[in-house]
């Protein structure tokens, strides 16, 4: 709601407030120029001296010309367009709060009615006061010595008093920000950055209670509801317009994790990736339709942020986020075998055995025995031709009913075969690890790609791959395939592991010993433990790591079976937000570090340096009572079974000090 501003009441506010200059600059623009609008990255004047332009700040259009002023506060959108041959202005950029007693100078206003965030633009009735003041402040400013930065700020109070005097004068009325906009407009075009309720605070000025409640108030949503939407939504653009994998594409929109990725996609679409993903393949000449779209009036702009260099218009671009479009191909010559194998198989193969996908039954010559992968897929090594109808996440899967020659190719699931009793014949290089040692000898190793040459060698009877449909078309002209997901409760996926391999009974009999376990050791770690945390990083590099929640590396265990507790922030950022992770900086350790540290110790690159050393780390509690444990194994990262039973030993002696 527009009102003229009370000059007395802005008086006392700005007397209380504390105040810093952030930087002082006369910029030039000249038609031509690549301008492009941006946030501000803090409460700013800009005071017109030459030129005009139409200066837009977040909704509302300003036809600036010489002497026209304009303020707006931290992250108002802003956006000029020269309307003559140049355009040139003083901005002037300033942080100021008030301290917690001085917000007692009026109960009933809130952050967003103080004169920092207020907009408002208008030509003074004595410009020339103003602008000699705006000089004297840059001429000061650029001296860049404590006594001239001294002078600036007392000049500040000057242009401030100044400014206050002809407003009233003037009786111009200051206009509340549009905050929404703002947050919207941010949400649209930083999806792919680390985004956090404590962050957006900081980038718009507010505090963090009042910025959510506001939010929800004004929208119906959370801000957090409201940025996965966001990145949903960008999801299914890319799912249906392009071939990047799942874990490109949650990558592009701010996941690290595609388990956690695929999951909420699911939560807030009501389908997976890859079941949108096949839907829009199968529609020949459908037109796009995306399964979420949020209605917003704003539409966003790629914006350029504020940069601290005096030497140029203080614009830069981000390119982030723009993704390459391609059409991922099967090899000629793998095409070509597949063909030849597919022809002497056409009548050996059950009809429609991978749920309607198409086979290749182009004619060419004939290929040895060795080669006819079809019969592997329609019998087994027992040879029985029985298959079942196994619901997967790629659809319902004609498979045999008893596989003897599985293909692991998201080796991450191998340790729900090895559970099972059952050895893949080959598997990606992920499922080899101290975990599994002796478990999968013989066994081949096909590396972090997919080899399909080699597969179809192979002769297998099923192919298990991540829900990725590119990978998926590929695979099921060699033989039934089954898509898994990531993020699937432990014990759900081994029953689905179970009925796809005829074992359901030995799934069952894991879970049961497995309840077994935990019900023996839950007790006697909860006494260890009691009400101190636990926190779980990994390594990472000497920049940046991850602190987790239940995502591998032991916290299905400690959070999840064992219940124990997490530092405050881990249980926000990690646990509660679902993300399943935060990122943060060496710096943050004090926060994030628990009476008990476990470390993923794996990082995949040879010789990677330790990173947990210097005054910070050595000052934590868990440092200097050595309760910090690091696993080095690979498969501390998974929550196949196999993997779970190592983690439970070592989280179990680690924690009852057997370590």
């Amino acid at each position: 709601m527009d009102e003229t501003i009370n000059i007395h009441e802005h008086i006392r506010i700005w007397n209380q407030a504390v105040f810093q200059i952030m930087d002082i600059r006369h910029i030039h623009i000249q038609n031509g120029d690549d301008v492009r609008p941006y946030l501000l990255p803090s409460s700013a004047y800009l005071y017109v001296t030459h030129g005009s332009a139409s200066v837009t700040l977040d909704d509302a259009e300003h036809t600036a010309k010489p002497y026209y002023l304009l303020h707006g506060g931290k992250g108002a959108y802003l956006d000029i367009r020269l309307t003559d041959h140049s355009f040139q202005y003083y901005l002037i950029l300033y942080k100021a709060s008030l301290p917690p007693s001085g917000r007692r100078y009026s109960l009933g206003r809130t952050d967003i009615d103080l004169p920092f965030s207020l907009q408002y633009g208008f030509i003074p009735l004595h410009p020339a006061i103003l602008y000699q003041l705006a000089e004297r402040m840059l001429d000061e400013w650029l001296v860049e010595e404590r006594l001239e930065r001294l002078h600036a700020k007392t000049l500040f109070y000057q242009f401030v008093y100044e400014l206050l005097q002809q407003m009233d004068e003037q009786r111009v009325s200051p206009v509340r920000p549009d905050l929404i906009s703002q947050i919207i407009r941010y949400i649209g075009q930083h999806y792919a950055e680390p985004i956090t309720r404590d962050s957006l605070a900081r980038i718009f000025n507010y505090s963090v209670p009042y910025l959510s409640k506001y939010f929800r108030r004004e929208t119906g949503t959370s801000m957090i509801d409201y940025l996965i939407r966001i990145r949903m939504n960008q999801a299914g653009d890319l799912l249906q317009k392009t071939d990047l994998s799942m874990q490109e594409i949650a990558r592009s929109i701010g996941y690290t994790d595609v388990s956690y990725f695929i999951r909420l996609f699911k939560k807030t679409a009501g389908v997976t990736p890859g079941e949108l993903r096949n839907a829009s393949l199968r529609q020949a000449n459908g037109s796009y339709r995306p399964i979420i779209r949020l209605q917003s009036s704003i539409a966003p702009r790629r914006l350029r942020h504020y940069i601290g260099n005096r030497d140029d218009n203080h614009y830069q671009y981000s390119g982030k986020g723009d993704l390459p479009m391609y059409k991922s191909k099967l090899p000629v010559g793998v095409t070509l075998l597949l063909c030849l194998t597919l022809l002497l198989s056409a009548c050996a193969r059950p009809a429609n055995t991978n749920g309607g996908a198409s086979n290749v039954t182009e004619p060419g010559p004939k290929v040895s025995t060795s080669s006819n992968t079809a019969n592997a897929a329609a019998k087994n090594t027992n040879g029985s031709s029985e298959t079942i109808t196994f619901k997967a996440v790629n659809g319902d899967i004609q498979i045999p009913k008893n596989p003897q020659r599985i293909v692991m190719v998201a080796g991450a699931f191998t340790g729900h075969l090895l559970a099972l009793g059952l050895k893949p014949v080959a598997t990606g290089d992920e499922s080899f690890n101290n975990y599994t040692e002796g478990k999968l000898d013989d066994v081949v190793n096909l590396g972090n790609d997919i080899p399909y040459e080699q597969i179809i060698e192979l002769q297998p009877d099923l192919i298990v791959v991540w829900n990725d449909p590119a990978a998926i078309e590929k695979l099921t002209q060699i033989a039934p395939t089954v898509a898994v997901d990531y993020g699937i409760p432990f014990r759900e996926q081994l029953m689905d592991f179970g009925t796809m391999t005829g074992r359901e009974e030995q799934a069952k009999a894991w879970i049961e010993a497995w309840d077994a376990q935990i019900a023996k050791y839950k007790p006697l770690v909860k006494q260890a433990v009691g009400e101190r945390t636990i926190s779980i990083f990994d390594a990472g590099s000497a920049k940046e790591f991850y602190a987790y929640g239940s995502f591998g590396r032991g916290g299905d265990i400690i959070y999840g079976e064992f219940g124990l507790k997490a530092p405050p922030i881990i249980q926000k950022e990690a646990i509660d937000s679902g993300q399943g992770w935060a990122k943060l900086s060496l710096e943050l350790l004090p926060e994030y570090a628990g009476d008990y540290i476990f470390i993923s110790g794996w990082t995949g690159e040879e010789n990677a340096a330790w990173i947990f050393e210097g005054n910070i780390w050595d000052s934590l509690p868990a440092v200097k009572n050595n309760h910090v444990y690091r696993e080095n194994s690979r498969g501390f990262v998974f929550s196949d079974p196999i993997s779970l039973e190592a983690q439970l030993q070592f989280v179990v002696d680690s924690l009852l000090g057997k370590k």
